[in-house]
């Protein structure tokens, strides 16, 4: 019974690779949990299925769709990793900051109002996690009114790799 209460709160990795030391044995673990979690990401936040498409070149378009928005999810949590401004769980480093799904309805909430005279304003910029979003790009919105040659001019600014 000692022996088991010690070994509570531990994973243990079963592992028929005898040749492994036991970083190699976690860091081969860690890569299938990482492969399992945008597995995850892409059945539910990107609602990869059901597909309501039947022609071959329409579900290699929605999954294609679907990667691309997985490869800019990732892209976003980097970002926001790298500023240091958000938490960092070390077992699940690949999806730490913000998850898929915060992130997905931070940029769902984010809309642009149009008004006349060739002005719009953001709506919802002072949501936290689109904050959050916006600060990791070096994104910054005064709560004002833009015309459109100054919304090209931020969107240029951009820097999504650095």
């Amino acid at each position: 019974m000692a022996e088991y209460k010690k070994s509570l709160g531990y994973y243990q990795i079963v592992t028929s690779e005898l040749t492994m030391d036991a970083q190699e044995v976690i860091e081969k673990y860690h890569g299938l949990t990482q492969i399992e979690n945008q597995f995850r990401v892409m059945k539910s936040d990107l609602e990869t299925r059901p597909l309501y498409v039947s022609t071959p070149e329409h579900v290699t378009a929605h999954l294609l769709i679907c990667m691309i928005a997985l490869i800019l999810m990732r892209i976003i949590q980097k970002r926001i990793r790298d500023s240091g401004s958000a938490a960092i769980d070390p077992d699940a480093y690949w999806s730490s900051g913000l998850n898929a799904g915060r992130i997905q309805a931070a940029l769902n909430k984010w809309k642009v109002d149009l008004l006349p005279g060739d002005l719009c304003r953001f709506m919802d910029a002072d949501d936290p996690d689109l904050k959050l979003i916006l600060d990791a790009f070096g994104i910054r919105l005064s709560p004002k009114l833009y015309r459109w040659a100054e919304l090209k001019h931020i969107k240029t600014e951009i820097k999504v790799f650095m």
